[in-house]
């Protein structure tokens, strides 16, 4: 039973994993077929490497790594498993990888993936004092973190993408109207800054 200070509240780690997919599902929306291929940036994988990679990276963190739980597609989790640059990947020698698959074969990876991460979420003990993955649910909380993460990261990518390999969202509405915020500077004053913290005095 879990000796944390405070519960793990289940229906809010389901939702802001919800809320996550759902952000990532829109983005990906934007990228037409053509594109889901290429490599916006020559220094990060294409784009199709993150469809996969966002859903493989939670199920074989939470639910294969922490939890022990059976693999879907172990040539796909390895696939999917590490954002490692291309780049680093030719310095290293590690061998290219395989052709990508096709984009249907992903999403129905990720599909899967996402239903046993919620499946996980919603009934494995998710919180082991003294596990390396699961002592205050850290696989939980790393999971939702990596996630708004690569978020940051796909948006930078779009922006180098051609606009007509775009689709505009259906819902989209730019911020047009309304008063501008003032430029402000914000004094921060000198002193000692202490990086990390001790686990025992955090909730």
């Amino acid at each position: 039973m879990s000796q944390s200070a405070e519960p793990i509240d289940r229906s809010v780690l389901i939702a802001r994993y919800q809320q996550a997919r759902a952000r990532t599902h829109a983005l990906f929306s934007v990228v037409s077929d053509e594109m889901y291929y290429a490599a916006p940036i020559a220094a990060r994988h294409p784009v199709v490497f993150y469809d996969g990679h966002l859903p493989g990276f939670s199920f074989n963190t939470l639910v294969k790594k922490a939890l022990g739980g059976p693999s879907i597609d172990a040539c796909l989790e390895r696939l999917f498993a590490r954002g490692i640059d291309p780049a680093e990947t030719a310095e290293s020698g590690a061998s290219a990888p395989p052709a990508w698959p096709e984009r249907r074969v992903v999403r129905q990876f990720a599909d899967e993936a996402d239903r046993r991460v919620l499946d996980a979420l919603a009934h494995a003990d998710l919180d082991v004092p003294g596990h390396p993955l699961l002592d205050r649910a850290e696989a939980a909380h790393a999971i939702l973190e990596h996630e708004a993460m690569h978020q940051e990261t796909l948006l930078y990518m779009w922006h180098r993408l051609p606009f007509e390999q775009k689709h505009r969202p259906a819902d989209y509405q730019p911020d047009v109207d309304g008063r501008v915020p003032p430029p402000q500077w914000v004094e921060i004053p000198e002193g000692a800054a202490t990086l990390g913290v001790d686990r025992g005095r955090v909730p």
